[in-house]
């Protein structure tokens, strides 16, 4: 279910993003980009990038990955891999010896071309997702300690060589991470050989730098010459550390480089808008070059940092599945606050239903008339007057009158009730009028047949009551019976005559009365009788239905626990000011949208086919089919209404007021919510590489926001920075975008203004002193030892 959950509420995420995608394409690459990662290092880097890509680009699916390892890969279809030399070298010699390896396997070159050609093939098949096939842009990405980089010129000139047969401009950028957070069993090697590797990126980035060597080859083995003129290696080298310019390292450090590395790609490589506007997408590669190389003649490098202040989506997204499940079950319980008669009307317990129960099982009253004929015309009403009614019975009948009723009314009635079976009959009852009803439906059937009080109406306790009623009403009829018995006959209540010769008038009467007393009586007592036995059947079908109907609610109760556990998990590592009552907002939200819909279609709306339907048959595919078909109708019928899709900052202004009335005074205004988000972007985009400050001679930056440039908050942020920042500010435009994210780079500074730099230098020359070679030998000669 977790996994369930997660899979709708990144869906939601992304959709709502795309939502606006669809229309305007701000998020779309305008010129196709190849990322080349080299080294198993960044295999985490190209999952993590390749990721936020396909969820932030409107174009994602005709970007393409190759990647370049030692050990291990990923499979994508996006993704094309080659294996690298790296496994078994000694740790003394590891970058020299795979250079060597490298350069002298010639299957392994041939095999590199085949894969560089095929990965130029699939440029050209998603080529129709792009809107120029001018230029390419290669981006490389490498961990500056990864032993295997020794091998990025030969790597990346030949890539690009392929390429250029394809394309009149391949542009060429490095993405350098470093890791600076200590390993205390490798730290001082791991930034040796990230020492080596700037060492020689200084040469690569030289204006003198040039390049030449056979590498190309044909179907026929047949060799040309890479050539690289005299110019830098790289278009533009962006050095990405997990410590940023303020000294402190983050755990999120890593997931911010991917992020920037996202943006960056997107920024300089976005299909320009039509509406422009000065402000609003102001990025010039060119000029972004131009402004960081300043009047130094030797190579200079850049670096970014990025913040971000979104709606939280996701969260979002669970806190509305589960506030909707709980309406849900809400309206299901309110369906159970019945009347009691209706309910047994329901179950076919009402006193009708008895009535033809008793129809089917008991011998008419009528029939006790026949016993009139059962009495000879010997007999004198002043024999019996004197005797109880007992002994009245004796004389006149002889126990034929107990035959009589035996036979006829108490015999047949045993005989029914040893066969009847009314298992199947509660069955139909509670699955059609119940169960199967829209109105009512399982819950209600699990509640009503529930013996526990104060949920409303329980059946059981009605049926307990019923039994204890017909108890009652048995042992008075029975009293009432003897209290016939025992009367003598004329005491007993029936019309007598005093007159002469009314002997045979008073003992007709008396007859009359006796079997309508008595075996009134009598009969009244089968019917209790049967009445009894058929409650007890009721009460027995009842409480097994009721557990077997347990274990469908437990599946229920899974779901709720499950959604609720979900919401809240959303809620642990996020930001306490972004997230600010989600949980009260969206309660209130879903309240709302619920009350509209039974407004518009009626109180039952929720159990009806377009959204819960039978919910019995729904939990028949388990807890997961009930959380599907849950998720289904939010993404449909919740998520798609308004209330979902108002502006970034009025969502979270509204939300952050939720729980104030007018007389507080803590309100939040727009005003002060635009300065907390402007501060917090301010803060969370440090440039994440640690430079010397007194060492650098030049730093030149420039600031972007990914947002909707015609908001409130975007006008404010973009006044603010130009206000108090001298360095240029733009904004890449995203209509109705939920969220702000802010990309600053800064660029200018030499390798050794890097305090990573300078704190290596002295690792890199102890080892190299100690016989580590890190260079191959046609390296030597360009770096400094």
């Amino acid at each position: 279910m977790k996994e369930l959950l997660q899979k709708y509420a990144i869906t939601f995420s992304n959709e709502l993003e795309k939502m606006t995608l669809e229309e305007n394409e701000q998020r779309s690459v305008n010129h196709p980009v190849v990322f080349l990662f080299l080294g198993d290092q960044v295999k985490d880097a190209m999952t993590s990038i390749m990721q936020i890509n396909e969820e932030k680009w409107h174009n994602s699916s005709g970007v393409l990955y190759f990647h370049a390892y030692q050990t291990d890969t990923i499979t994508h279809e996006n993704v094309l891999s080659i294996q690298v030399p790296g496994k078994g070298f000694e740790r003394q010699t590891i970058r020299k010896n795979m250079y060597e390896a490298f350069t002298n396997d010639d299957d392994k070159l041939i095999e590199l071309n085949k894969a560089f050609r095929k990965l130029s093939v699939k440029i050209a098949e998603y080529g129709k997702v792009y809107s120029s096939l001018i230029k390419i842009n290669l981006c490389v990405v490498t961990a500056i300690s990864d032993p295997a980089n020794i091998l990025i010129q030969e790597i990346t000139l030949l890539l690009k060589s392929i390429l250029q047969e394809s394309f009149k401009n391949v542009e060429v950028d490095l993405y350098g991470l470093l890791k600076e957070r200590q390993d205390e069993n490798n730290f001082a090697f791991s930034t040796s050989l990230g020492m080596s590797f700037l060492k020689e990126l200084d040469y690569f980035q030289s204006s003198h730098y040039s390049f030449e060597k056979d590498m190309q080859l044909t179907e026929d083995h047949l060799r040309l010459p890479v050539i690289h003129a005299p110019s830098p290696l790289f278009d533009m080298v962006y050095l990405l550390s997990d410590k940023n310019e303020a000294g402190l390292i983050s755990s999120e450090a890593s997931q911010l480089n991917y992020e920037i590395i996202s943006n960056l790609n997107l920024l300089k490589n976005r299909k320009m808008i039509t509406d422009y506007h000065e402000k609003m997408d102001s990025y010039n590669h060119q000029d972004f070059k131009n402004g960081i190389r300043g009047n130094s003649v030797d190579p200079v490098y850049a670096s970014a940092g990025f913040a971000k202040v979104t709606r939280p989506n996701k969260a979002i997204a669970l806190h509305a599945a589960s506030y909707f499940f709980q309406e849900y079950l809400r309206s299901l319980t309110e369906a159970s606050d019945e009347k009691p008669d209706t309910v047994l009307t329901l179950l076919e317990l009402s006193e009708s239903h008895f009535q033809k129960q008793y129809q089917n099982l008991l011998p008419s009253s009528d029939k006790l008339d026949d016993m009139n004929g059962l009495m000879g015309v010997t007999h004198s009403y002043q024999a019996i007057k004197k005797m109880s009614v007992r002994d009245a019975e004796s004389h006149l009948y002889e126990g034929v009158t107990q035959r009589f009723f035996a036979v006829n009314f108490e015999e047949p009635v045993r005989e029914h009730l040893q066969k009847l079976n009314l298992k199947q009959h509660i069955e139909r009852c509670l699955d059609e009028n119940i169960i199967n009803n829209e109105k009512y439906g399982l819950h209600c059937a699990y509640l009503w047949t529930s013996e526990a009080s104060g949920q409303g109406i329980s059946v059981m306790n009605e049926i307990g009551r019923m039994l204890r009623e017909t108890k009652s009403e048995r042992l008075e009829v029975e009293a009432r019976l003897e209290q016939y018995y025992q009367q003598l006959v004329d005491h007993c209540d029936f019309k007598k005559s005093l007159l002469p010769f009314s002997d045979k008038k008073n003992l007709a009467s008396f007859i009359q009365y006796f079997f309508e007393a008595v075996y009134g009586a009598k009969h009244q007592l089968l019917r209790l009788e049967i009445k009894q036995a058929i409650l007890l059947q009721y009460l027995e079908v009842l409480q097994q239905t009721h557990l077997s109907l347990r274990s469908k609610i437990e599946l229920i109760n899974q779901v709720e626990s499950q959604l609720k556990q979900a919401a809240a998990e959303s809620l642990y590592d996020t930001d306490d000011y972004l997230d600010k009552n989600i949980a009260e907002y969206y309660a209130g939200i879903i309240k709302t949208i619920t009350g509209k819909l039974r407004d518009q279609r009626g109180a039952a709306i929720l159990s009806n086919e377009r959204f819960f339907g039978n919910l019995l048959s729904i939990l028949e595919g388990g807890a997961n089919a009930l959380l599907e078909k849950l998720l289904s109708i939010c993404n449909r019928e919740v998520l798609t209404q308004p209330e979902f899709h108002r502006s970034f900052e009025d969502e979270l202004l509204e939300r952050a007021n939720v729980a104030s009335d007018y007389a507080n005074q803590e309100i939040l205004t727009k005003d002060d919510l635009f300065k907390q988000l402007y501060q917090r972007l301010y803060e969370n985009s440090a440039i994440q590489i640690e430079v010397f400050h007194y060492s650098q001679e030049h730093r030149y930056e420039e600031k972007y926001f990914f947002g909707d440039f015609y908001s409130k908050f975007m006008n404010f942020a973009l006044e603010k920075e130009q206000e108090t920042r001298h360095f240029k500010v733009g904004c890449a435009h995203e209509k109705d975008s939920s969220g702000v994210e802010k990309l600053t780079l800064m660029g200018g500074f030499k390798l050794k203004d890097l305090m990573y730099y300078q704190h290596g230098e002295r690792y890199y020359k102890t080892y190299s002193e100690n016989g580590y070679e890190f260079h191959a030998e046609a390296m030597e000669t360009h770096t400094t030892q």
